[in-house]
């Protein structure tokens, strides 16, 4: 019995063995592919494998940086319309909150029974709006008592506007531009000049204004004595110079300051009365200035032409007469006509009048034109600032 279990033990030990060598064998085989030929082993080692793991990796970085790219460039993008957006979101309500404060204040004014300065823009534009009837005086007084009557009330209380002038010193400047012509009347000749001028004003008072200025003035004219020539010579100078004489330029640039009193208040016409003092500098020179030389046989010398001027300075007083034609509160017209006196003259010859005739004509030209009356006619804007 015990010889039998012996010999079956060691029966399986060999069919045991001998199955674990036939399964190591068939693990450690060389695998056949499905055509029945033998699959090459992969060579590889640690350092092959590391090198492809890094190969792997950055390819997905890669990968993750162009993503990161296209949502950096989309997030631009919205970041500019969102710039866009808000922008626009501050700008309407800055506006907003500018209409919602020009509300309330004129609102504050309008309830207000002595409104202030900074009010007449709304009490003016008020009363532009609403036509201005007059009401009962019982009704007027009881409803100035009254919650809502203020508003009422100051309508029919500003009927008087006074733009453009200010009650407080230089409240007001104006700048006025104008161009106009100036008419001399002397003893001897009667002149036209074409004349401009720049002017700058300001308010004393909500009814006087003072301003100074700067203009000029010019004007051609044929030589007014060329018919007084000495025989002898006569025939020679209208040769050289031609039958009518030379031609004479005069220039005028003037330096004034005014004073200005406004009759009237009203909102467009402005008439006004005023006084001015001026400073001139007057030239006077012939436009031919060919050099010429004749001998005067009744005096016994040659008398010298060509290169003759006159320079003059001397004072006028005037006295104006005008009036603003307003077209908004900043702009508007200027008329004015202006009566002026000479008040005096010195005058420098450039050549000695002895022996040129002529330089002494532009001298008798010159007093004739500083000593006459003038009347000048002005048009032009007035800004108001």
């Amino acid at each position: 019995m015990k010889k039998n279990i012996l010999l079956a033990l060691a029966l399986s030990l060999t069919f045991a063995t001998a199955y674990a060598q036939s399964g190591e064998q068939l693990v450690n085989s060389e695998q056949i592919d499905v055509d029945g030929y033998l699959r090459e082993k992969q060579v590889t080692d640690g350092e092959l494998e590391q090198i492809k793991s890094e190969i792997r990796k950055q390819k997905n970085e890669s990968h993750l940086n162009k993503e990161k790219t296209k949502g950096f460039k989309e997030l631009s993008k919205t970041t500019e319309k969102l710039s866009e957006t808000t922008e626009e979101y501050l700008d309407e309500k800055k506006d907003a909150q500018k209409e919602i404060a020009e509300y309330n204040n004129k609102i504050k004014c309008l309830m207000e029974e002595n409104p202030g300065v900074e009010c007449d823009k709304y009490i003016k534009r008020r009363a532009e709006e609403l036509p201005a009837i007059p009401a009962p005086a019982p009704v007027v007084q009881e409803v100035a008592v009254a919650q809502a009557a203020p508003a009422a009330v100051s309508v029919v209380e500003a009927p008087e506007e006074k733009e453009g002038m200010g009650e407080l010193p230089f409240e007001t400047i104006k700048m006025l531009v104008e161009g106009g012509v100036t008419n001399y009347s002397g003893e001897k000749e009667s002149l036209t000049a074409d004349a401009a001028g720049l002017r700058i004003e300001s308010n004393i008072n909500d009814r006087f204004s003072m301003g100074f200025g700067i203009n000029y003035a010019q004007l051609t004219t044929q030589d007014y004595a060329n018919n007084s020539f000495d025989y002898s010579y006569a025939n020679n100078y209208y040769d050289d110079y031609g039958s009518q004489g030379r031609e004479i330029n005069y220039g005028k640039l003037g330096f004034d300051v005014n004073g200005k009193f406004f009759i009237t208040q009203g909102r467009r016409f402005r008439p006004f009365v005023g006084l001015g003092l001026g400073y001139n500098m007057a030239s006077l020179k012939y436009k031919n200035n060919n050099s010429q030389r004749y001998f005067d046989t009744s005096g016994g010398n040659y008398n010298n032409f060509g290169n003759e001027e006159y320079r003059a300075n001397f004072m006028t007083g005037s006295i104006m007469l005008g009036s603003e034609i307003m077209i908004t509160r900043t702009i508007g017209l200027n008329l004015t006509g202006t009566f002026a006196k000479g008040l005096g003259m010195s005058g420098e010859n450039a050549k000695n009048r002895s022996n040129s005739p002529d330089q002494r004509r532009l001298g008798e030209l010159a007093e004739d034109i500083v000593n006459s009356t003038s009347l000048s006619m002005f048009a032009g804007l007035v800004f108001v600032f």
